[in-house]
């Protein structure tokens, strides 16, 4: 049987067509292109962490960086994979502080200056200084890392700075690890950053090797308060090593987060 409507009928369908369309429209999912383009002059264009543009960014933050004198220089390897978790976490809230961020890369030699902490806002480093590694990841140089209790091993991976307090190293800062199967046991395994006395420049002069810690990021006493104090509550912190275990299977390190030009802006 054919059905027949009236003009009034019709009116209405199309009208609530119409509707349904616009609202459909209004409130679709935005996707980000898989290559989306990115010399945009207004600096929102989208672009990603593995992109020229971030590479461009970092070698242009690495450029900026001052030294005084006694200072070692940071690698490129290390700024680069650092800047990526530091405006990843910047992006979401994580920190309460973005002004400083902290380095320490353990590819190095321990008698090295192997800690940086950078400001950001001025472009210059802030800090560095001498730090250990765990007793088990390695001697003279750190090679094994792990997230398990008792493993005495250092832990790779972002952190967050937390509360300073005193323990039985005095002095202490607590490190919350935010990279699971890597660092996420930090806190509760009571891997903090504290004083010691088996770091200090007469060992490293006496041409000794500094001493290790059982899984903390140890450094000098001469240093640890004002090192504490610079980076406490809600600062980044990467601890750095070319494992490819880690490179590959962070996160952090390989989110698929998309930034505009002008977050770069730091």
């Amino acid at each position: 049987m054919q059905t027949i409507f009236t003009k009034r009928e019709i009116g209405t369908k199309c009208i609530v067509i119409l509707f349904l369309f616009l609202f459909s429209n209004a409130y679709s999912t935005k996707t980000v292109p898989k290559n989306p383009p990115t010399s945009k002059a207004d600096g929102n264009e989208l672009i990603s962490l593995a992109s020229d543009e971030f590479n461009a960014f970092t070698q242009r933050v690495y450029n900026e960086i001052t030294y005084t004198s006694g200072q070692d220089s940071l690698s490129l390897e290390a700024l680069s994979s650092a800047l990526k978790g530091y405006l990843f976490l910047k992006h979401t809230q994580e920190l309460s502080d973005t002004q400083y961020l902290t380095v320490i890369d353990f590819s190095k030699h321990c008698n090295t200056k192997r800690l940086w902490v950078i400001d950001l806002i001025n472009k210059n480093i802030k800090i560095n200084e001498w730090v250990a590694h765990g007793n088990r990841s390695g001697n003279e140089y750190a090679n094994s890392f792990s997230n398990q209790h008792s493993s005495k091993k250092s832990s790779l991976g972002f952190y967050v700075t937390g509360n300073p307090y005193y323990g039985r190293n005095n002095l202490s800062l607590k490190l919350h690890g935010l990279e699971p199967n890597f660092n996420s046991n930090a806190f509760s395994r009571g891997v903090v950053i504290h004083g010691a006395d088996y770091i200090s420049p007469t060992i490293v002069n006496r041409n000794e090797r500094i001493g290790r810690s059982f899984g903390c990021p140890a450094v000098s006493k001469s240093i640890n308060k004002t090192l504490i104090n610079t980076i406490k509550e809600g600062t980044c912190l990467f601890i750095y090593y070319p494992n490819q275990s880690y490179m590959n299977n962070s996160r952090i390190l390989n989110t698929s987060m998309y930034l505009t030009i002008n977050d770069l802006v730091i």
